[in-house]
């Protein structure tokens, strides 16, 4: 049973990997409703059968943490894009099916290299035409506070870069048909792009889920996507079920690092040739196994159930990002399960589920640049639409999205500002690109719709009218 009065937890105890012992302090504590949350939560009929199911997950996260290590490059699903293109723009079931299982996949040579490496080339020139934009390190930028440049532009809304989101939407399952979710359409999300330069070590990302970090529990319709793993059901638990995720509230707080758009799977296009300790991506692949274990953890600090603390560890209200640790997730032994993606070519795309956790590998020891675009799946439902209105507003007016203009932080640049920007509707390859950025109607009347589908892209084509 859960604890009913307030108590203080004892520092935790965490192993080394020397296999000595070091004695850490509590977690941050929260504003006290947040130990009423844990109480609202975690209801008292199920009490006991979270326990038992938090016994079971220990378990399993045990097997699976030696499977991983053991598989190591091989864990992450990899399948050739034309393999995909030809099975109809669809994942082969025997890929999909370990997709469904690890939350991530590669697709290989989804655009030509050769284009990639153009793409790569232009956005080099642009950064030394306007060192002005600022980034991230301000010492040596890794990340460039751009969003709009004509390489940008175009991956976004190019024919093959579409097709790969909407594969990896086929993924999702729409339970109720009624519901105003169009999977088959894509909303604009401007993100940056990364160039990162070999020996670097100042560009750090450390193990992270994005969209959101206390919401996941805080947030009444977010909180229902996982209401199996909360009744202690975390077998029963779909990850990929679509139904309230466009209904809940991702950001907010509204802060620095939030996301004001609901983003399925992250995403980016490699712009470069780089493996496995080249400053490249890492991954947990394994979605459910996880993400059960991410959102129990909190109630579970001490390995017993105890509903009295406001503890969130990773997660603090007002951060957009949701952090797991080795010390306060150790179940998840972030040292053998965190995984390098494999080698890349341009032109290949990684995705991974919105709730994985990933990272960036702290340092680049390749020879060669460590280059991405970001662009992550954002599918047409109602909370998305808001989000294409304000994509549409910083297109026409060359500045930064709303969701990064506070990492803007000083006097610098921005691309309304260069004559060479990017944001011009020619530089848009398809119409299902213009339809994203809100510059041309969904098509309402498509042979083969949901009721679901037709009635959210006439709130689109609404929405679009009237802004």
């Amino acid at each position: 049973m859960a604890t009913t009065e307030t108590t203080t937890l004892p520092a935790a105890t965490i192993p080394l990997e020397t296999g000595s012992e070091i004695k850490n302090e509590s977690p941050p504590l929260l504003d006290p409703r947040f130990a009423a949350l844990k109480r609202e939560i975690i209801k008292p009929e199920y009490e006991e059968a979270v326990t038992a199911s938090y016994q079971r997950l220990l378990k399993a996260l045990e097997a699976e943490a030696a499977k991983i290590a053991e598989q190591q490059q091989a864990a992450i699903p990899e399948v050739a894009w034309a393999d995909v293109v030809a099975n109809g723009n669809t994942i082969p079931d025997e890929v999909a099916k370990r997709v469904k299982e690890t939350g991530c996949v590669i697709f290989r040579g989804v655009v030509p290299e050769q284009q990639a490496l153009e793409w790569k080339k232009e956005l080099k020139q642009y950064t030394a035409d306007h060192r002005g934009v600022g980034g991230k390190p301000m010492s040596n930028p890794t990340f460039w506070l751009l969003y709009w440049t004509r390489p940008q532009v175009q991956a976004r809304s190019h024919p093959e870069i579409l097709k790969a989101m909407q594969a990896t939407s086929k993924l999702w399952n729409v339970k109720d048909e009624t519901l105003p979710i169009d999977m088959s359409s894509q909303v604009h999300y401007a993100d940056r792009f990364r160039i990162r330069r070999p020996g670097d070590k100042e560009y750090v990302l450390k193990a992270h889920l994005d969209s959101s970090a206390i919401e996941r529990w805080e947030d009444e319709v977010f909180r229902s996507n996982y209401e199996e793993i909360f009744k202690g059901n975390w077998e029963n638990y779909d990850p990929w079920c679509m139904d309230n995720r466009p209904n809940a509230k991702v950001d907010l707080y509204r802060k620095q690092g939030s996301c004001s758009a609901f983003r399925s799977m992250q995403g980016w296009l490699s712009l470069c040739y780089c493996g496995p300790g080249e400053g490249t991506l890492r991954l947990l692949p394994s979605l459910k196994l996880s993400t059960a274990y991410i959102l129990l953890r909190p109630f579970f600090l001490n390995e017993t159930l105890d509903l009295s603390q406001p503890t969130f560890p990773g997660s603090v209200p007002g951060k957009g990002q949701l952090h797991p640790t080795t010390k306060w997730h150790p179940h998840l032994e972030q040292d053998r399960t965190m995984i390098s993606v494999p080698y890349v070519r341009p032109g290949d795309y990684v995705y991974w589920h919105v709730d994985l956790a990933h990272e960036v590998e702290s340092h680049h020891n390749g020879s060669l640049d460590s280059s991405v675009f970001y662009n992550a799946n954002v599918p047409l439902c109602p909370y998305n639409i808001e989000n294409m209105i304000r994509q549409r507003k910083s297109f026409r007016d060359v500045m930064p999205p709303a969701d990064f203009y506070l990492d803007l932080g000083g006097p610098f640049e921005v691309e309304a500002q260069h004559a060479d920007h990017g944001a011009r509707e020619e530089n848009i390859l398809t119409l299902e690109g213009r339809r994203a950025l809100g510059l041309a109607p969904f098509d309402e009347n498509e042979p083969g719709l949901t009721e679901g589908q037709r009635k959210v892209r006439i709130m689109a084509n609404k929405a679009m009218e009237e802004a």
